[in-house]
């Protein structure tokens, strides 16, 4: 089954290298990256969410993409109680507070709990600014 999508900002363009990782929301934990898959955990132990990316964004790069473009809904996964199930997450931009760079929040429909993050690797000597 595939995972549907619940954009909570704007779709526009963004620089991978303006994007710092991503941050989980409330009762959401163990945010991990792995490859190009994130997973984390909601409501622990009773939800997993296994978010595919596409390949190219994972590479470190200045190059530009959208919201929608980054995320595989149809590799991507939801199990509860480690079976899966048709459901939707909310996926959004996330200015951080405790650092100055951006995020992309998953289960943005939720308040966002910046404790529970997962960092992207950044690309080598390259300035950031926040846009």
């Amino acid at each position: 089954m595939a995972m549907g999508l619940i954009y909570t900002t704007y779709k526009k363009h963004f620089r991978r290298s303006y994007m710092s990782g991503f941050v989980g929301s409330a009762d959401c934990s163990n945010m991990f990256i792995a490859g190009n898959v994130v997973e984390y955990d909601y409501l622990y132990p009773t939800y997993h969410i296994y978010v595919v990316l596409k390949p190219a964004f994972v590479v470190p790069s200045s190059n530009t993409y959208t919201l929608d473009w980054i995320i595989d809904p149809a590799a991507s996964q939801i199990y509860a109680n480690g079976s899966p199930i048709s459901a939707a997450i909310g996926v959004g931009f996330y200015p951080m507070t405790t650092e100055a760079t951006w995020r992309i929040q998953l289960s943005s429909t939720f308040a966002a709990l910046e404790s529970v993050k997962a960092d992207l690797v950044p690309l080598a000597n390259y300035w950031r600014t926040l846009p």
